[in-house]
């Protein structure tokens, strides 16, 4: 869902309130995975993704983390 998106949307906004949690190997795969599959470049999620979560703050910047430090798969 969240590729199809990214491809036919400026930007997408992604609200992960309403949850008990996500896990942090959830997280890496969905977002950094984004960018070792060489789907899209940090730059582009960057522009592409608006991310809130009201509970937790820290979330957004665990995400932004696993985008930026993801490393593309040759």
């Amino acid at each position: 869902m969240l590729v199809p998106n990214l491809l036919k949307s400026d930007v997408v906004e992604i609200v992960f309130d309403g949850s008990m949690g996500y896990g942090s190997s959830f997280l890496e795969e969905a977002f950094g995975g984004l960018v070792r599959l060489g789907k899209f470049t940090k730059e582009i999620l960057h522009q592409k993704l608006s991310l809130k979560y009201k509970e937790d703050p820290y979330l957004i910047e665990e995400v932004w983390h696993y985008i930026d430090s993801a490393k593309v798969q040759a």
